[in-house]
C-alpha cells in the first residue's frame, strides 16, 4: 500500500490551511509545511532582535489552532520547518495551544541543533576555516555584526521523532526536501545507505516544497490550458509513495489546479544547478536517470532516480548585519525623459556628497528591473518609474539622506513626482549571507519532546 505525503506550504505565509481538504477528505498520511528559505531567516532575525521569544513564523500558530485538531483527531503527523531560529519557543506556544485546544496525549517535538553562533571558537579550534562558497575568503567576524549561523540538517532527526510518536515535529534549519524524505525513511525503513531509494525521497521533497508551483502556479507551462480564476484557489500536491521510492504526484481531489509532466518537469528543475549532482545533508541526487509518465488526470508518475553517497560536509549560512537600506520612487513623464533622469541622478549624487551613502542604485521598474543591461531601453517613453535604492551602514545617515532630498521639491527635472510612502518609510537593516561548509561530525541535532496531558 502506498504511503501518501502532501504538502501545504511552500513559503512563509503560504495557505496552510490548504492541508484541511487532504486531512479531512483522507487523502494523506502525513503533512508537510516548509516555510523556510535564507530570506525567511533574515525575516525571522528581525522579528528575534526585536523581542527574543520569537524566531518563528506566525504560520505554526494557524496551523496549531486550526489544522493540529484535524490531523491529530485521525493520527496524522505535522512536519514543519517553522520553528526557524527558535523550534523550542514555537513547540512551547503549540504545546499552550494544544492544551487549551483540550488536545490530551499531543505529542510535540522539536529539534535544534542547527545553530552554531555558540559554537564558532570551537569550530576554528577545530581547524574549520569557513571560507566563503563562492569567494574563498575566510570568515571575518569583526567584518559584520553576525545575528546567526544556520547549518542545514538532514533527515535523521525528524526520523527518530516520528518513531518515537511525535504528532507534530517543528524544526530549525533542515534541508527543504528532507522534511519529506523522513517520513518515507520511518515508515519503510529505508536504509541511510540505500542511496536511490533516499534520492527518490529527496526527489519527492523537491517536487512537493514548492506547493502550488507544481500544479500549475507560477507555471508558463499550462499558462494556456489553466483557468486564470483557479489561480487564487489551486489544490496542493500530494505524492503516493511505493516501498521501492517510485511515486505518483497528484493533486488534492475536487481542487484547481494540473498536475502535467510539463509542471512536474519545472519544479524539478527549479534550484536546481547542476541535475546530477543535486546535494542534501542525507544523499546526493541524480535526477538525469528519472523517468516522467503521465498515467491519468493530474497524475504523473516518476521513477528511476538514483543516488550517490551524501556529502562529509554541512551547508552552514551565516546571518550578518552589512547595514541598512532605503529606497525612494520617483516617476518622470514625456517630454525628455532620458534627459531628466540623467538631470536625476546628477542632482542626488550632488545632494548626497560627502555623505558616507556606500551604494545607489537605480533600476527603472517596468524596464529594466527584472533584465538588467539586457532589456531593450524604448527611445523616446512616455514615463519612467525610477528606483533609487541607497545604503549606509547606519540608519541616521539614511534619514538625512531623505531630507535632504526632500529640499529638492522644487528643484529637480520637470514633472518630476515622488512617492510619498517612500518618503515616509523607514530604513530596512540589510541581513547579508555568508555561506560556508563544515564537518558534519561537529553539528549534534537535539530532539526535545513536549506532552499536552
Amino acid at each position: 500500500m502506498v504511503y501518501r505525503i502532501g504538502s501545504a506550504e511552500g513559503f512563509y505565509g503560504d495557505n496552510v490551511l490548504s492541508a484541511l481538504p487532504m486531512i479531512e477528505g483522507g487523502h494523506v498520511d502525513v503533512v508537510c509545511f516548509e516555510a523556510l528559505a535564507e530570506l525567511t531567516l533574515a525575516i525571522l532575525q528581525k522579528d528575534k532582535l526585536k523581542d527574543p521569544n520569537r524566531g518563528y513564523t506566525f504560520d505554526l500558530a494557524i496551523i496549531a489552532q486550526k489544522v493540529l485538531p484535524s490531523a491529530f483527531a485521525r493520527g496524522i503527523p505535522l512536519i514543519s520547518n517553522g520553528g526557524g531560529l527558535n523550534p523550542l519557543g514555537a513547540a512551547r506556544m503549540i504545546h499552550e495551544t494544544a492544551s487549551k485546544l483540550g488536545l490530551k496525549g499531543l505529542k510535540i517535538a522539536a529539534i535544534t541543533g542547527d545553530d552554531m553562533l555558540p559554537h564558532l571558537e570551537a569550530l576554528n579550534e577545530a581547524g574549520e576555516r569557513l571560507e566563503h562558497l563562492e569567494t574563498g575568503v575566510p570568515l571575518n567576524p569583526s567584518e559584520a555584526l553576525i545575528t546567526n549561523a544556520n547549518v542545514y540538517l538532514g533527515a535523521q532527526p525528524i526520523v527518530e521523532a516520528l518513531q518515537a510518536g511525535a504528532h507534530m515535529i517543528v524544526t530549525g534549519r533542515v534541508a527543504d526536501p528532507a522534511l519529506y524524505l523522513a517520513p518515507l525513511v520511518a515508515h519503510y525503513g529505508w536504509a541511510w545507505d540505500d542511496w536511490d531509494k533516499l534520492a527518490s525521497g529527496i526527489v519527492v521533497g523537491h517536487l512537493l516544497e514548492c506547493t502550488a508551483q507544481v500544479v500549475g502556479g507560477n507555471s508558463l507551462a499550462v499558462i494556456d490550458r489553466i483557468d486564470p480564476s483557479e489561480l487564487a484557489a489551486l489544490g496542493y500536491p500530494i505524492a503516493e509513495v511505493e516501498a521501492d521510492g517510485s511515486f505518483v504526484l497528484t493533486n488534492t481531489p475536487n481542487m484547481g489546479g494540473i498536475v502535467h509532466s510539463s509542471t512536474v518537469k519545472e519544479q524539478l528543475l527549479y534550484e536546481v544547478h547542476d541535475p546530477a549532482n543535486y546535494v542534501t545533508p542525507d544523499v546526493v541526487v541524480d535526477m538525469t536517470t528519472l523517468r516522467l509518465e503521465d498515467v491519468g488526470e493530474n497524475r504523473v508518475r516518476v521513477s528511476g532516480v538514483t543516488g550517490k553517497a551524501r556529502p562529509d560536509k554541512l551547508k552552514l549560512n551565516f546571518g550578518r548585519v552589512e547595514g541598512y537600506m532605503r529606497e525612494l520612487i520617483f516617476t518622470i513623464g514625456y517630454p525628455e525623459a532620458w534627459k531628466k533622469l540623467e538631470q536625476l541622478k546628477a542632482m542626488v549624487a550632488r545632494t548626497w556628497a560627502g555623505l558616507p551613502i556606500e551604494r545607489v542604485e537605480y533600476h527603472l521598474l517596468g524596464v529594466n528591473s527584472l533584465y538588467g543591461s539586457i532589456a531593450p531601453l524604448p527611445e523616446d517613453p512616455l514615463e519612467l518609474v525610477v528606483r533609487v535604492m541607497f545604503t549606509a551602514r547606519d540608519e541616521g545617515t539614511l534619514k538625512n539622506a531623505v531630507r535632504l532630498m526632500m529640499n529638492n521639491g522644487l528643484s529637480g527635472p520637470a514633472g518630476m513626482s515622488i512617492s510619498g510612502t517612500t518618503v515616509g518609510a523607514d530604513p530596512r537593516i540589510i541581513l547579508g549571507l555568508f555561506p560556508t561548509l563544515i564537518d558534519r561530525k561537529h553539528v549534534q541535532p537535539n530532539i526535545t519532546y513536549l506532552e499536552v496531558e
